[in-house]
């Protein structure tokens, strides 16, 4: 399945906007619940928004105080991805 993932900074501007695929929505959602879990969603105002949408709807979308948070998703985003298509089917 196709997502597509953007993340804005605090003016609304985008910092990325990429596509990428993963086996289901449901794969999606259990990577990255995991993964946003140290971060608290945030409470100010002007804060990095972080969104993930397929063509049926948006699955993702978390409000985070820093640029560091931000890039520590993303990176354990790509890692998660590589590994995925790095591990044979018949071993997943």
């Amino acid at each position: 399945m196709i997502f597509e993932i953007t993340i804005l900074d605090t003016t609304g501007r985008h910092l990325l906007r990429d596509a990428f695929l993963m086996e289901s929505i449901t794969t999606l959602i259990d990577f990255t619940s995991d993964v946003l879990r140290p971060w608290s969603e945030s409470s100010v105002r002007k804060a990095y928004e972080l969104s993930i949408r397929s063509e049926k709807d948006r699955h993702v979308f978390h409000r985070l105080d820093s640029l560091e948070a931000v890039m520590s998703f993303k990176n354990a985003l790509y890692e998660h991805l590589v590994e995925l298509t790095e591990t044979p089917y018949w071993n997943i």
